[in-house]
């Protein structure tokens, strides 16, 4: 569980599962289409800045690691 809490991905964890969750809640309460797509639009969003942000971090210390 600890890795969990300590992981870059958690963002985009995050995303997914409120996604996913509010799939499911339209789909008990109707089907409710655009509401579906804006969670999934929104889960794409966080996980392609999540994305961004691990890949920069990455470089960012790689280039540290060598100067040293």
């Amino acid at each position: 569980m600890a890795k969990i809490e300590n992981s870059r991905w958690k963002l985009s964890m995050v995303g997914f599962t409120a996604f996913v969750l509010a799939t499911i809640f339209y789909l008990i309460t109707g089907p409710n289409i655009p509401g579906i797509l804006g969670f999934l639009t929104s889960a794409i969003v966080l996980f392609i800045i999540n994305a961004v942000y691990v890949f920069y971090t990455n470089r960012k210390s790689g280039t540290q690691k060598n100067q040293i």
